[in-house]
């Protein structure tokens, strides 16, 4: 199990999102506790790297507009127009900046939600201008991920304020608001921290249409409006980088033909990067399809409908997530929003032509195939541009450094020399975009890589060699001897491995790492001489990594089960149950699952109190506003503060609450009917003994 420790701080009461979220990190298999900072203290928290926020593994900040420029005349400032929001202009500028101190020095991600104003003394005006400012500040930043709603778990509007909780603690939202902003916030979370899969491998019959092709035709499957939402779903996929396979039992000929007499569908088979159209198991076909994209089985999600094929997929590709879609169109194209591996934070334009890099690969993979290994490496214009790496590089370098596993010497996910180079490719086929990182630093004679990587994409054609070249000829113009490249074996690094083993280089170990130094004039007259091993580099390798449980049963009871929050309130009820007392009443039955819900420890009698359950100030506000919500009454909170009640005297209060609010009523509307009499009237009921 994962460990992680998560941090808390917002501008109001937040912490009835603390149940939420441990509900979360167990529910996806992460072990930490969650540390909430104190009341309203955003700002130092993000500043002190003591601060919860800074010993935290991951952060979640909340904040609310008029809160953030809270003041005597906070309200009337914000409703007053340009000056409100020019001062809510101004606290966003602060908060970009403590965000971005915090999350530089702490190294942690930081998801930032942007919670809806109140009714009462919110504005609009000031809660839109405040989240467009920040989600466009922190755009593509992969440190720092704003939210600006609770989608997709958002409630009704009926659901999200709790006036009552808001006066009485600060406590601005109900049970259920909470919990949506509780699965949103751990859903990016998520997303930032866990590796994202590459490819998405689909079937066809019954996954992107009704029917069967081989029975129905090509004219006889049916692609309702339902089932089009899964293709926009894939659309968007593509749109942000993934590569969209096709694995499915049919007749090729029959597979296209649907593609072609439907040229409106949101995505065409030239965005579909490879596909395995077949009878073979499809299993075997991932396999296949692995090794001609030259990614790992566990870089795959496989969508199926069908149960047998996703258990021959979990059986024979175990790397693979293999989830299976619900057989309805409506459910299948709900399943995908809610798929929590599909999310993506950050998207680069590298990734935006992944598709297009993959099929222009696969047109070098014929031309290879039409020739020999040196002819083809001679015909290819290979141009390779080293750059320093300037502000525009940094998203896609820090995605190089995270995601490539193949080519990196010293496995470096994070860089820290003193220049960093970046490595530009294209041939006569197309354009590779940034596809190496060098990071170099000068100690005494020797210019040291303590990151020298490349992508598999790449790989092979003796980009790597021109690389070290250019450190070559670097050190060369600074007077330096030596070139030294960082090297530390990992599972999947064989192929740097590989490279260093033909250099005419010497091995000094340090620690867990070796360094390979050269000559700098040996370095840069490295060249690319193509033979046995180039040709097996350069091949499709179809590798795989250390085979781990996909955990596709808990992306599938998330996709079908925890969709929205009152399923997720019931997922987490159900996880305290309620002992059941004999005797009780309604009302006290009703109390005991309350104070379950709230309390570390669960009543099991109406005797037991709520301060010896480990109640406290803001759980009474929570058990107060429920009971006004469920019961319709207002309980005397100074009153219950100050004394110590049991669950039998709580539920006798509500009741007479209730019985004299049914008075009060009724005396109420007694008055009102004697409002509308006469004098006249009235002496006639109080004469006749009916008054």
């Amino acid at each position: 199990m994962n460990k992680i420790g998560l941090g808390v701080a917002a501008t109001f009461t937040a912490e009835p999102l603390g149940d939420a979220l441990r509900f979360w990190l167990a529910e996806i298999g992460v072990e930490g506790e969650v540390a909430f900072a104190p009341y309203d203290q955003v700002f130092p928290s993000l500043l002190d790297p003591g601060s919860v926020l800074g010993r935290a593994g991951a952060a979640v900040v909340l904040v609310r507009a008029e809160d953030l420029v809270a003041g005597d005349s906070a309200a009337e400032d914000l409703a007053a127009g340009q000056d409100g929001l020019d001062q809510v202009e101004a606290v966003a500028t602060d908060l970009v900046a403590a965000l971005r101190t915090s999350a530089r020095a702490s190294g942690t991600p930081h998801v930032l939600v942007v919670c809806p104003p109140s009714p009462e003394h919110g504005s609009p005006e000031a809660h839109e201008r405040l989240a467009s400012r920040l989600a466009r500040a922190f755009e593509g930043d992969r440190a720092v991920s704003v939210l600006t709603s609770a989608e997709p778990y958002e409630p009704g509007p009926e659901a999200v304020h709790d006036a009552f909780a808001d006066r009485t603690g600060n406590v601005p939202y109900t049970d259920r608001y909470f919990a949506a902003l509780a699965a949103a916030a751990a859903r990016r979370l998520h997303a930032m921290t866990t590796p994202r899969p590459k490819v998405v491998a689909v079937d066809c019959d019954g996954t992107l249409w009704d029917g069967v092709v081989g029975e129905d035709g090509p004219d006889g499957v049916v692609i309702g409006p339902q089932r089009l939402e899964i293709w926009r779903e894939l659309a968007r996929q593509v749109a942000a980088g993934r590569l969209l396979c096709l694995c499915s039992k049919n007749e090729e000929k029959d597979v296209r033909e649907v593609f072609a007499r439907h040229p409106e569908l949101p995505v065409g088979l030239d965005d579909v990067a490879a596909m395995r159209v077949g009878w073979e198991a499809k299993s075997q076909s991932l396999r296949s399809l692995a090794a001609e994209l030259d990614l790992g089985l566990d870089s795959f999600v496989f969508l199926d409908d069908s149960p047998v094929e996703c258990a021959e997929v979990r059986a024979g590709c175990p790397e693979v997530l293999t989830l299976r879609l619900p057989a309805g169109a409506a459910e299948a194209a709900d399943f995908l929003r809610h798929c929590w591996p599909l999310d993506l934070t950050a998207v680069t334009e590298a990734d935006r032509e992944r598709t297009r890099r993959y099929q222009e690969e696969r047109q070098r993979e014929q031309a290879r195939d039409e020739m020999s290994l040196a002819d083809f490496f001679a015909t290819l214009d290979l141009r390779v541009t080293i750059t320093p790496a300037g502000p525009e590089h940094e998203t896609r370098a820090a995605q190089l450094a995270e995601r490539t596993n193949q080519f990196n010497l010293s496995g470096a996910r994070r860089l820290d020399g003193e220049e960093k180079f970046v490595v530009d490719v294209r041939d006569r086929f197309g354009d590779y975009g940034v596809v190496g990182l060098t990071d170099v630093r000068t100690e005494e004679d020797t210019l040291r890589a303590g990151a020298f990587l490349l992508s598999c994409r790449a790989l092979g054609r003796g980009v790597e060699h021109r690389m070290l070249a250019h450190l070559g000829a670097l050190a060369r113009e600074r007077g330096l001897a030596r070139v030294a490249l960082a090297f530390r074996a990992t599972e999947r690094n064989q192929p740097a491995r590989d490279f260093l083993a033909a250099l005419p280089a010497t091995v000094e170990p340090s620690g867990e790492e070796a360094w390979y130094v050269l000559d700098a004039a040996d370095a840069a007259a490295v060249v690319h001489t193509p033979g046995p091993a180039e040709e097996r580099a350069a091949g499709p390798a179809g590798t795989t990594g250390p085979v781990e449980p996909a955990g596709w049963a808990a992306v599938e009871r998330i996709a079908t089960r925890l969709t929205g929050a009152d399923a997720i309130l019931d997922a987490m009820r159900a996880a305290r149950p309620v002992t059941e007392v004999a005797g009780a009443s309604p009302v006290e039955a009703a109390v005991m699952r309350m104070w379950a819900e709230l309390l570390d420890v669960a009543p099991t009698s109406v005797s037991d109190g709520f301060f010896q359950l480990g109640g406290h100030s803001l759980r009474l506000v929570q058990f107060m506003a429920r009971v006004r919500a469920e019961f319709g009454v207002e309980l005397p909170f100074d009153t219950l503060y100050t004394t110590s009640f049991t669950v039998s005297e709580v539920a006798k209060a509500i009741e007479e609450r209730q019985l004299a609010d049914a008075d009060d009523e009724e005396l109420a509307g007694l008055l009102d009917e004697l409002a509308g009499l006469s004098d006249e009237e009235i002496d006639a009921l109080l004469d006749s003994g009916n008054g």
